[in-house]
């Protein structure tokens, strides 16, 4: 996993700003020319992740246009579908002749090389987007049929494509907590998703391979699990009734991930314990509250299970992260 550097234009005086950030925008996309009506005040911060070919990121910053340089080949363009999510205001865009918005609760898909020019607003503040960029080969649709959804808004607040906002938004926002290895994982969760959403907003789930589908409902099942870690009961039964499927299709789903559900379970209660421990805003709560949190309800379990897991007890691991901390 290649965390990209967090760019900042507070890193420069303020005068300096709008022309730091236009630097860079031409770095990137040297096609386009960008241009602004708050250059005197301007601010822009950017991060992101590349997980083996799917990038994803987050941009925030002073509302401002973007338009294609005259004289630009579209071949120079990279062979990539990118969607953007607004999370604060709206984008318009001139795409292949014609033109559209997107707002927040929508995501847009473009083929980059068919934008002529957008725009991006937001009323008393920044614009704040997250977005995905994949290679066209890897999606296992064909191009006139990925068409058909392209540069128009889609809704996103419902089904696979609130799921898509929901990873996209946790994978932008906490990008210090992942590893190198969790690269290709992550990649490919992103990618299903994106497969699977295409699918859905075009009728043909028949296109996906059987393969997709069954990544696509590993992801599903795993951020239904997500959203009750902190329920002790949850069963294996719970979530199997919950996605229609059998007790044992569930197991056959994770065993193919090489883990169980419950050591699967396991680990996202601790990973998530383990950054409470490191939180100065927590670091009164007592530990076993903390495990309570997440579903441990018996702390010798907690502790041993910690243990075995990150090599030191959880009150060693809090004092380190936190010196003087209980």
């Amino acid at each position: 996993m290649t965390i990209d550097p967090i760019f900042r234009t507070d890193d420069v005086p303020p005068a300096e700003r709008f022309a730091y950030f236009r630097e860079r925008f031409r770095g990137e996309s040297h096609q386009f020319e960008v241009c602004t009506d708050h250059a005197g005040d301007f601010y822009a911060y950017e991060r992101g992740l590349n997980l083996g070919g799917v990038a994803v990121g987050m941009k925030v910053f002073t509302p401002a246009r973007i338009r294609r340089a005259a004289n630009s080949p579209r071949l120079d363009d990279p062979d990539a579908y990118q969607l953007l999510l607004p999370l604060r205001g709206t984008m318009l865009t001139q795409w292949d002749g014609s033109q559209a918005a997107a707002g927040v609760g929508e995501l847009f898909a473009q083929d980059f090389s068919r934008l002529d020019a957008a725009a991006f607003q937001a009323p008393h503040g920044p614009v704040r987007v997250a977005s995905v960029a994949l290679p066209k080969n890897l999606l296992p649709l064909p191009a006139n049929t990925v068409d058909r959804i392209l540069g128009r808004p889609l809704p996103a607040k419902d089904g696979v494509a609130a799921l898509l906002t929901s990873v996209l938004t946790q994978l932008t926002s906490e990008t210090d907590s992942y590893r190198p290895g969790d690269a290709t994982r992550l990649g490919t969760v992103v990618l299903d998703l994106v497969c699977a959403l295409f699918g859905h907003l075009l009728e043909a789930e028949e296109s996906l391979t059987p393969e997709i589908r069954r990544r696509e409902l590993t992801a599903r099942i795993q951020a239904f699990i997500r959203g009750r870690l902190n329920d002790p009961g949850l069963t294996p039964g719970d979530i199997a009734a919950a996605h229609h499927i059998s007790v044992s299709y569930l197991h056959r789903l994770f065993q193919a991930q090489d883990t169980t559900v419950g050591a699967w379970i396991r680990g996202q209660r601790l990973e998530r314990a383990r950054h409470d421990l490191t939180d100065p805003a927590l670091r009164a709560v007592p530990i076993y509250r903390v495990a309570e949190r997440w579903g441990f309800t018996q702390p010798s379990v907690f502790t041993r299970a910690f243990t075995t897991s990150y090599g030191v007890t959880p009150r060693e691991y809090r004092q380190r992260a936190l010196p003087g901390a209980g």
